[in-house]
């Protein structure tokens, strides 16, 4: 009984002191992810970035795109997780900037040899929003001398045909 009581004591005093904690690599610039693919295929990582596009379900599971400003990445998620996701990024709209957790594939043998993550979590850091997008004022100026030239050259047309038909 004391030798057990013993090695158990032994065995608690090793295991907390000599924490190892396993963390995956993080990533926001997938470029980096997509440069260094062969040294990082079958790992784990922490991608974050953008939802964008839009959901696309394959049955139990889905595609969602995510992106880290310029360049997106395929993310192969379950259903169940991807609800989380409300707002996707398009013109207009930012969508949720995601974190998730997953095993980068650098040619996935399940789909197609494409590029991708499965994830295994998925965390909403922020939540996406309406974007107003202001218009120049060149812009309006050239809309406005776009829309007088037209009007101008659209009653020269009626007046011309008008004065052939008499």
């Amino acid at each position: 009984m004391g030798k057990t009581f013993k090695t158990i004591i032994l065995i608690c005093i090793l295991v907390f002191s000599f924490p190892i904690a396993c963390m995956a690599k993080e990533y926001s610039n997938f470029n980096e992810l997509i440069e260094n693919g062969k040294s990082i295929d079958n790992t784990k990582i922490i991608l974050k970035g953008e939802a964008i596009g839009e959901c696309m379900n394959r049955g139990k599971y889905s595609w969602v795109n995510i992106s880290d400003g310029s360049t997106a990445m395929g993310i192969w998620i379950k259903n169940e997780q991807v609800q989380s996701i409300t707002n996707f990024g398009k013109y207009g709209y930012k969508g949720d900037v995601v974190e998730i957790s997953g095993t980068f594939n650098r040619e996935c043998k399940e789909h197609g040899g494409d590029m991708d993550v499965h994830a295994t979590s998925v965390k909403i850091m922020d939540i996406g929003h309406k974007v107003i997008i202001p218009i120049s004022n060149n812009k309006k100026v050239i809309a406005l001398m776009l829309t007088l030239i037209t009007l101008i050259l659209v009653f020269s047309y009626i007046k011309s045909t008008k004065s052939t038909l008499k």
